[in-house]
């Protein structure tokens, strides 16, 4: 990259998406956002790290956030139903908020999207088709694309970012190598009514025979997910939502805190969610969010990787230098490795049992990320999330 940038096409209204092109806008970029909204049932990342509040406040939305979600303050891993690690968010001392929130994904999203618009970003409602450009290494939008926007671009953008998730449609059109993690398991979860909780507020992660679950607190519901081997799921049928049925129907843990619940939307499933790429730009294009990298939903890391990877890759454009474009993603890098590591860690802990190895995770995830457990004594008081 070696010209000044002026006009920014982002491809995908999501979080990191909307951030980026809300960041540009607000300082005389001319941005587009490209946005449909179709889009699963159900995304993962409902519960939000208390690193994501600062970009919040600085996008002006967190009030409004707030309206919609469950106050947070801290995480909660059971390990049975008898041994139980809270962990409150005050051990951040200051540099980090001592909560967060829990929040409907299709609310949150929109409020960013939302925010975008408000600072001047366009937002152009249908997707965009990117080509192969002329040059090696290089994309651009199809002329169908750039007529339908009106000529809002000329005859291109100075700049491609590919914000359109799992996707990867940069990637996937150039053929750009890859890391794929080692594990292999899938993520099934659902929202339900009048799930037990532990502890008011608080994210939960339990330990299962066979893998681990969350439990997140809604409004009027609970999100429980399982993340688990899929061969271990071929028993309870052939289906997705039989498999979820089934397997929180027999598991012992699942099946306590579930005894009164009512499944009250469509299972969704997710796979193959460790996937790093080697490089996140190129020439006149880059990569933000999920399309950047992603690594696993244990911790509800992937929307805080997105929104400070939008951050980075605005300072980069400002920059407006491959110098800066490197950095950007070399920084990128150094963080999904970080994060995958923790997520590595915290399975082997969770899979084990081991109180005091998910302890020796949580000070790793603090000195990596400033954002984690703390473990305190075990609680046993059960409230009740429900309508």
């Amino acid at each position: 990259m070696s010209k000044q940038i002026e006009t920014v096409a982002i491809i995908g209204g999501g979080p990191s998406g909307a951030m980026l092109g809300a960041l540009l806008a607000k300082h005389g970029y001319k941005a587009a956002i490209f946005h449909t909204d179709k889009r699963p049932p159900l995304i993962v990342g409902e519960s939000l790290l208390p690193a994501v509040i600062p970009y919040l406040r600085k996008l002006g939305i967190e009030d409004e956030i707030k309206s919609f979600s469950i106050y947070k303050p801290g995480a909660t891993v059971c390990l049975n139903l008898n041994e139980v690690i809270s962990a409150s968010f005050a051990f951040a001392d200051g540099r980090l908020p001592d909560y967060a929130y829990n929040t409907p994904r299709d609310l949150f999203d929109q409020s960013v999207l939302n925010a975008a618009r408000s600072a001047g970003a366009t937002i152009f409602n249908f997707s965009a088709k990117l080509e192969k450009a002329d040059a090696p290494d290089t994309v651009k939008l199809s002329r169908e694309t750039l007529d339908k926007a009106g000529g809002f671009f000329g005859n291109g953008p100075d700049l491609i970012v590919d914000a359109s998730g799992r996707l990867r449609l940069i990637s996937r059109l150039l053929d750009t190598p890859f890391k794929e993690g080692g594990r292999h398991d899938v993520a099934l979860f659902a929202h339900l009514s009048d799930v037990m909780m532990n502890d008011v507020g608080h994210i939960h992660l339990d330990l299962l025979t066979k893998g681990w679950s969350w439990r997140i607190p809604l409004p009027g519901r609970v999100s429980l997910g399982v993340v688990i081997n899929p061969e271990h799921l071929k028993q309870y049928g052939n289906g997705i939502e039989e498999q979820f049925d089934g397997y929180v129907r027999e598991e012992p843990s699942l099946r306590a805190y579930s005894k009164s619940a009512t499944r009250i939307s469509p299972v969704v499933k997710y796979n193959n969610y460790q996937i790093i790429p080697e490089r996140m730009h190129g020439p006149g294009w880059a990569m933000v969010g999920d399309s950047a990298g992603f690594v696993d939903p244990v911790f509800s890391s992937g929307l805080y990787l997105g929104m400070k990877g939008a951050s980075e890759l605005f300072k980069a454009i400002c920059d407006a230098t491959n110098r800066g474009m490197l950095r950007y993603e070399q920084g990128r890098h150094v963080e999904l490795k970080k994060w995958q590591g923790v997520m590595e860690d915290s399975s082997i802990c969770i899979a084990r049992g081991r109180s005091t190895r998910i302890i020796r995770s949580e000070r790793r995830w603090r000195s990596a990320s400033a954002s984690a457990l703390q473990g305190s004594s075990p609680v046993k008081r059960w409230t009740t999330a429900s309508t």
